[in-house]
């Protein structure tokens, strides 16, 4: 049966992001992804090796991408960097989160209306097509790569500290992809290789 993968890695994903709260709060209903949460991987890629070279502390996290929920329908959006034409990408919460050896979920602290500006945001990147900043420079208008992604899209709605908090390397400032687990509390995450991790509804 085609659809049964599919359901067992919905009730996966519900499991990861309600396990880690059991021990912290009473028990809730699982949670759905929500637009501007973000998804941190950790995987052996090139970009992944020096994503992990520039790392605040947590070297495990090499990519990162962010929710975008259209009512029922989950996607992440993320700069791919891919030598054939990186740009800026939608896929499914299981296409992007597989051969990951580290998947993170962090909630950002956003009301609807913050949410919907977020979304937008993303939604105007995706249009326009943007390109991977390979140069990896924060002021390479209007090219990104994936961390700067999420980092100016919760710009958009001051829930960053500001370009001035971040790291720098050869006078530049540059954004740390575990650096982006300091913008909400974590949801869920596995520790060990996932399988695959699908859209929770």
């Amino acid at each position: 049966m085609r659809d049964a993968p599919l359901i067992a890695r919905a009730g996966a994903l519900a499991f990861i992001l309600v396990a880690p709260l059991a021990h912290a709060q009473p028990p809730s209903p699982p949670h759905s992804l929500q637009t501007g949460d973000i998804v941190l991987l950790g995987n052996d890629s090139a970009w992944g090796f020096v994503a992990r070279r520039f790392a605040d502390g947590d070297s495990r996290w090499s990519h990162a991408g962010m929710v975008i929920r259209d009512e029922e329908r989950v996607a992440v959006v993320h700069m791919d960097g891919s030598p054939l034409g990186g740009r800026i990408r939608r896929e499914s919460v299981a296409a992007f989160t597989s051969g990951a050896r580290h998947v993170k979920v962090v909630r950002p602290t956003l009301d609807p209306r913050q949410r919907a500006q977020v979304g937008s945001w993303l939604a105007d990147h995706l249009a326009k097509e943007t390109a991977f900043d390979r140069r990896f420079r924060l002021d390479d208008d209007p090219s990104l790569y994936c961390s700067e992604l999420v980092w100016r899209a919760l710009d958009q709605v001051a829930m960053t500290p500001g370009d001035d908090s971040l790291p720098r390397a050869a006078g530049r400032a540059y954004v740390p992809v575990d650096r982006l687990a300091t913008l909400g509390r974590v949801l869920g995450g596995r520790e060990r290789p996932p399988s695959v991790v699908a859209e929770a509804r």
